[in-house]
Formats: C-alpha cells, sequence, structure tokens
C-alpha cells in the first residue's frame, strides 16, 4: 500500500524541485536589436560646367588700357579794364526840355473865376424874375378870358324847369384861334335831357368867345377845354 503512495509522491517532489530549480537559474538579458534611424536630408552642390579649354594658338594678347586724354579748360585772359570800361559807358543822349508856360497869377485867376459866377447868378436871378412875371401876367390873362367866356355862356343859358340841384352836366368846347366854336359835346350826361340841351344851345349860340393872341396861351388853354353845367353856378 505505501509503495503506491510512494512513486506519485517522489514524482510530485521532483518536479516541484525542477519547478524552483529553473527560477534560481540567472538567464542573460534577450538581446534587443535597435536601429540607430538616420536622419533624412538632401546634400546639393552647384556644379560648374567645365570652361572649355583655349586653344594656346587662339589667345590674344590683352590690350592696353587707353586713358582718356585729360582737355585742360581754356584760360580766359582777363580784359583789358580800358575795354570794359568802354562798353559800360553808354553815350549820353541829350534830352531837350522846353520850358513850360508860367503859370497865370493866383489872384487873377480867382478874379476872373468868381466874375463869372457872380455874373452866372445874376443872370439866372434876372431869368427866374422873368420867368416869374409873365407866370403871374399869363395867369392873370387867362382867368380873365375865362371869366369872359363863363359870362357869355351864362347869358345864353336858360335853365330848364325839371333843373334841380345836384344835377351837373360837362360839355367838351373846341375852338380855333380867332375864338370860333367848331365843336361842342356832352361829356358827362346830368341824366336830364333837358338840362344836358340846355347847356349845348348856350354854348352854339355864343358861337364865338373872346381869346388870347398868343398861340402858346391859346394852345394850352383854349384850343379843347370843358364847361361844367350846374343849375347854380357855371364853371370852367
Amino acid at each position: 500500500m505505501l509503495k503506491q503512495f510512494l512513486a506519485p509522491l517522489l514524482l510530485a517532489v521532483g518536479f516541484h524541485a525542477l519547478i524552483i530549480g529553473l527560477f534560481l537559474i540567472e538567464w542573460p538579458d534577450d538581446e534587443v536589436l535597435r536601429v540607430a534611424e538616420a536622419p533624412l536630408y538632401i546634400s546639393a552642390a552647384l556644379v560648374m560646367p567645365d570652361a572649355p579649354e583655349k586653344k594656346v594658338g587662339q589667345q590674344k594678347p590683352p590690350k592696353p588700357a587707353t586713358s582718356k586724354p585729360v582737355v585742360a579748360p581754356p584760360k580766359i585772359k582777363p580784359k583789358p579794364k580800358a575795354d570794359q570800361e568802354k562798353k559800360v559807358v553808354k553815350p549820353v543822349v541829350p534830352i531837350l526840355v522846353e520850358p513850360a508856360p508860367l503859370p497865370a497869377p493866383v489872384d487873377s485867376v480867382k478874379r476872373e473865376s468868381l466874375a463869372q459866377d457872380e455874373a452866372m447868378a445874376a443872370l439866372m436871378a434876372a431869368v427866374t424874375e422873368e420867368i416869374g412875371r409873365q407866370a403871374v401876367t399869363n395867369d392873370e390873362q387867362i382867368l380873365a378870358y375865362i371869366g369872359q367866356v363863363q359870362r357869355d355862356i351864362v347869358s345864353r343859358w336858360s335853365r330848364p324847369p325839371s333843373a334841380r340841384n345836384g344835377m351837373q352836366a360837362v360839355l367838351r368846347v373846341r375852338l380855333v384861334p380867332t375864338g370860333e366854336v367848331v365843336d361842342v359835346g356832352v361829356e358827362q350826361s346830368s341824366g336830364n335831357e333837358a338840362f344836358d340841351r340846355s347847356a349845348l344851345l348856350a354854348v352854339e349860340r355864343s358861337a364865338r368867345f373872346q381869346v388870347p393872341s398868343d398861340p402858346n396861351l391859346f394852345e394850352k388853354n383854349f384850343r379843347s377845354f370843358t364847361v361844367l353845367f350846374r343849375p347854380e353856378d357855371l364853371l370852367l
């Protein structure tokens, strides 16, 4: 019975001893193959073409360097002072100056101007006075002739029974230089036919008026004029 268990026991012990022995043995480290990484780069170089070989027979000797001739500036000769003075000095042309007329004495000029002013003022005063006198005379003459015309018409005017205060008629009368009536018409009616007709008859019966002999006065005042008829009075 003991023999049956002894053989397996020895096998087990031997197997464990073998395993322990393997662990105790120093094995060498595994060699690791390491490859050094080479850097990647490109090497570039400038390759010059081969220069052609020069033939000895064709070589020319170098030309000697030619230097340009240096031109010296021309020397300016100083001009003689006499020539310079001759050129600067110009001939003087004589200028003829005529004597100006002597001015008139100041006193005589003033006296003459004052005399002219006084004469002009006196003349203007005389003309103004004469014009005023003629105007007054002419106005007086015109008023005298107008008064005579009014009297002539009134003496020949017969007022109609229908005439009333406030009525008025305006007649246009035209004369010739001799004073004769050549035309008469109603310029503004009174609204009463009998009143207007009586006014026309008064002028026509007068036939002729006394007028000034001066053509200017006649043309301005009596060639054509108006007469205002009203029952209470008569106005030119």
